[in-house]
């Protein structure tokens, strides 16, 4: 069954009979030739056939197309031959608009043979959105490596992980001498651990592609562990080393170290004099170094492992009573006693701070910690609320974005101690809301079920105060 085309055939009339005035000067084709009376049409004969010749004709004369479905792709070539751009046109937004799971395969292949742009982009985003229906076509098989890859790796393709990898299995199998190293490749991009679990077994037990390549079987292993455990990361077994917790002591203008296992004191370097002058108000230990912040912005450091190694001023940053964090090589630093939102971060590789983006929340006194690979703020005093918070925002170095974490504190707070283990995060004391109350009790972030449960409360009311851990064990300072 035909099916009449849309056309203009009113603008068709003058633009088509200047076209064929110039075939009729130039002659240009030559290898076979339609009479029409007087007049004679040269074509290449052996791209068109009889019938799209006369559909051709017809339109020409009378500015009207029909076309039967198997025969879309030999008209679209006789009318791309014989340069009759108007019928090309209405060619491509007839497939356009008549664009299914059957067609599909047909009119990917007309857009790519004639570079129709906007029909080729029409199918990209057809076969996304049904990637299940065409995906189940023998044609599917056909497809190149490259729309294979594109449809694999774009996040807007309408399928479950399980399914895209099924169907790259069947696509791959069908030629699989020519295709197995295109499937290791994209294999290794899909979410495993959004797949099923039963499924990941299923490959690693039955699908030789799968267990013949030693990458795929170690990620298909990590992703089950991530499943079942949460995001773990990996960490090597290291001896237990004499940890030490060092503090900053105003009177000897020391620093001492504590070593927890003979519970002794050391007496340490001395502290510069221009930094007990400006005050130290924040301390972070990165590598060798220990960083500390003073109340007007200025920013030191000391090789803590050498006991003749001196205080060295690095460049300031623009903040003032700053409060800092270490994460992945670089100090991250908030505006702590100002009601204020920006951050930045150092990069000891250039001595540089840079401003990075703002957090939703105008707060002072939050807590400031790094867990998990990115940088928590939690709690503190609201600007826009005009008391404690029970909020916590989270910071994303990859994305370099803030959001919101889904679940809040049990208790509102400011001026709080944090501090993280391998197992979660622990948010200690602080005041409540104007009173300034000072708070006792503890709160426990778990990194598996991101949830706050509250624990046994510390012996001591405390605020503004100092927290750490070492060999497990959570030590409150101050």
């Amino acid at each position: 069954m035909e099916e009449k085309i849309n056309t203009d055939s009113k603008e068709h009339a003058v633009e088509i009979l200047q076209q064929l005035n110039e075939y009729r000067k130039t002659g240009r084709h030559c290898d076979f030739m339609i009479k029409a009376g007087s007049e004679e049409l040269p074509v290449h004969k052996n791209i068109v056939s009889a019938i799209c010749v006369k559909k051709c004709v017809d339109f020409i004369y009378t500015g009207d197309a029909y076309v039967a479905k198997e025969k879309r792709e030999t008209l679209m070539g006789v009318a791309h031959m014989m340069q009759l751009q108007r019928l090309c046109d209405s060619i491509t937004i007839f497939l356009e608009d008549d664009l299914d799971p059957r067609s599909f395969f047909q009119t990917k292949k007309i857009a790519n043979r004639y570079n129709c742009k906007q029909l080729e982009e029409k199918c990209n985003q057809f076969a996304l959105q049904r990637f299940i229906e065409i995906a189940q076509s023998d044609e599917f098989m056909d497809l190149d490596e490259k729309f294979i890859s594109f449809l694999m790796e774009s996040k807007e393709t309408k399928a479950k992980e399980e399914g895209k990898c099924k169907m790259l299995l069947a696509w791959t199998k069908h030629d699989i001498d020519e295709r197995k190293e295109c499937f290791l490749s994209l294999v290794m991009k899909f979410q495993l651990t959004k797949m099923t679990l039963s499924y990941r077994r299923f490959l690693v037990e039955n699908e030789p592609l799968i267990f013949e390549s030693m990458q795929s079987i170690q990620s298909l292993t990590l992703s089950i562990l991530d499943s079942h455990h949460g995001d773990i990361s990996s960490k090597d077994f290291n001896l237990p080393k004499n940890k030490q917790l060092v503090v900053f002591d105003q009177t000897s203008q020391r620093m001492h170290s504590y070593a927890v296992d003979d519970k002794t004191w050391t007496p340490m370097q001395t502290i510069d004099q221009a930094i007990m002058q400006n005050s130290i108000y924040s301390a972070v230990v990165m590598e060798s170094y220990i960083y500390v912040i003073c109340t007007n912005g200025s920013f030191y450091r000391l090789e803590y492992a050498e006991s003749n190694a001196k205080w060295e001023q690095m460049a300031n940053p623009n903040l003032q009573n700053a409060c800092a964090v270490a994460l992945d090589g670089f100090v991250y630093g908030i505006e702590y006693g100002n009601y204020s939102n920006i951050m930045e971060r150092y990069d000891p590789s250039n001595n540089r701070w840079t401003r990075l983006t703002n957090k939703s929340l105008i707060l002072c006194g939050e807590s400031l910690l790094a867990a998990d690979g990115k940088v928590f703020c939690i709690a503190g005093y609201s600007k826009q609320q005009y008391r404690a918070t029970n909020q916590v925002e989270i910071y994303d170095p990859v994305t370099s974005t803030w959001s919101m974490d889904n679940r809040s504190l049990n208790e509102a707070r400011y001026y709080a101690s944090a501090t993280a283990t391998e197992e979660g995060i622990y948010v200690m004391g602080g005041c409540y809301n104007n009173s300034g109350s000072t708070l006792i009790t503890v709160e426990f972030r778990s990194s598996v079920t991101k949830t706050w449960i509250i624990l046994k409360p510390m012996k001591n009311a405390r605020t503004q105060f100092s927290s750490c851990v070492i060999d497990e064990k959570v030590y409150v300072i101050g």
